[in-house]
């Protein structure tokens, strides 16, 4: 029996329960498995997923028996079974070049030896591309990349810094060309910090003055809005359900806001989390096992009240709502837990772009 004389909701019951490689894989069966796979309908039925986590280990050791640096790019089994080392080989720069951002399923990869290179590789459906070479030196990259928008994608390099701004390069994969900027922050530069988050064609950028400024790529405009708590190396803004969120930490709970209104600045208290909120032996639910004294929001889920959080050698899933671990990943085995940090995750879910991205 075909795909055809399955019928669209047999098939569909069954295309959810594939892996995301081997839907992007599937679009080229039929016109029909591509119609039912790209549609909405579908992608409402996959769940997000950790696409990627990033994490370092500085206890490794090289062949020669030295210790060094070593990061280390896991995925999400997808089934809550925990985490395993992605097989990057199929990128040929993998271990000449650095992952330094991630956004929405896709990877940015630096070389500085022998030449400057980029490349933007796509893990779900292993294809990568190799982009010109930046006309100047960069200080900062961001990579930006929506998968409900567009297959193309924008690399935004930092390249000097002026006063209240700063010179920028930005490479456009719709036309496959460097463009070159200057922005004005709004902002005294020595506020601006390196937080960045991208979504709905703006960059983000946290800035220790104790506000955000929204970098807009389309027309280079940027606006500041003060935020409601501090800025400190833990903070983190992110998008959920359509509106700007902001996590703030005092070093013993944990503060989620939400932007109500941009025009006047106007911020709402969501949620607050405390560390007797995740450990064992609370009763409203499934609490983290073992002795966990520090927690680190990393990441909030772009449709439900989830945020995602790390604590020693553990990625955690928490359901605001519910006031409980959703999920868990470790991330380290006991041999490794010493050494192990992590740096950053990222999710998205599964949609056509994503699938069709550097095709």
């Amino acid at each position: 029996m075909d795909g055809d004389q399955l019928g669209d909701d047999m098939l569909t019951e069954i295309l959810v329960r594939l892996p995301y490689k081997s839907l992007a894989r599937f679009q080229c069966v039929s016109t029909s498995w591509q119609r039912l796979i790209s549609g909405d309908y579908l992608r409402r039925r996959l769940p997000l997923i950790t696409s990627g986590v990033l994490f370092h280990d500085s206890g490794a050791r090289g062949g020669d028996g030295l210790r060094r640096q070593a990061y280390t790019y896991v995925c999400a089994s997808g089934d809550g079974g925990g985490v395993e080392e992605a097989d990057m080989g199929f990128f040929p720069g993998h271990e000449s070049s650095t992952i330094i951002d991630g956004c929405n399923g896709m990877l940015l990869y630096y070389a500085s030896y022998p030449a400057t290179a980029f490349h933007v590789v796509n893990p779900t459906t292993r294809r990568w591309a190799k982009l010109p070479a930046p006309w100047r030196k960069t200080l900062l990259s961001v990579l930006a990349f929506d998968p409900f928008a567009s297959p193309h994608f924008k690399v935004v390099c930092f390249t000097g810094w002026l006063r209240r701004g700063a010179s920028i390069d930005v490479f456009d994969s719709e036309d496959g060309v460097w463009r070159e900027h200057e922005v004005d922050f709004g902002l005294d530069t020595d506020a601006m910090s390196a937080t960045m988050h991208y979504f709905d064609g703006s960059i983000h950028v946290l800035a220790y003055s104790g506000h955000i400024v929204r970098i807009d790529l389309a027309t280079m405009a940027c606006a500041v809005t003060a935020l409601p708590a501090p800025v400190s190396c833990r903070a983190r803004a992110g998008h959920s359900r359509g509106r700007l969120r902001y996590a703030s930490s005092d070093g013993s709970r944990l503060k989620f806001w939400e932007l109500r209104d941009a025009v006047t600045g106007e911020w709402a208290l969501k949620h607050e989390l405390g560390i007797n909120d995740l450990v064992a032996g609370e009763p409203s639910g499934p609490r983290l096992q073992g002795d966990t004294d520090t927690f680190l929001f990393m990441a909030f889920h772009p449709d439900r009240e989830v945020v995602y959080m790390w604590t020693p050698w553990k990625l955690v899933a928490f359901d605001m709502d519910k006031r409980r671990v959703e999920e868990e990943w470790a991330l380290a085995t006991e041999k490794k837990k010493e050494s192990a940090h992590l740096i950053q995750i990222w999710l998205f879910p599964f949609s056509r772009h994503l699938a069709n991205s550097l095709a």
